[in-house]
């Protein structure tokens, strides 16, 4: 069999080669770009997170107030009947 041979010129060759590693260098420099603002972004979601904490660091005791409250409400609602069906009685 005969193969087809295929010519270019040291030049052409060089070319194409140089225009591969343009289009790479694009590519990383958008790599680049976007890793930055990933980075960016980390930052604020971390920043959030941070402020966050503190509010979450009170959830139990605002959970407590709230049993709390929750004893006085049935204290009162006992108090009211109680004298409600004293007057009543």
């Amino acid at each position: 069999m005969n193969e087809p041979t295929i010519t270019y010129t040291l030049e052409e060759v060089l070319k194409r080669i140089e225009d591969k590693l343009d289009k790479q260098s694009e590519e990383i420099a958008n790599l680049k770009t976007e890793i930055g603002t990933i980075k960016t972004e980390i930052g604020t979601v971390k920043a959030t997170l941070q402020t966050q904490q503190v509010l979450i660091q009170k959830i139990p005791d605002l959970a407590e107030k709230v049993g709390e409250l929750k004893n006085w409400r049935q204290i009162l609602i006992i108090t009211i009947t109680a004298t409600v069906s004293g007057v009543i009685g």
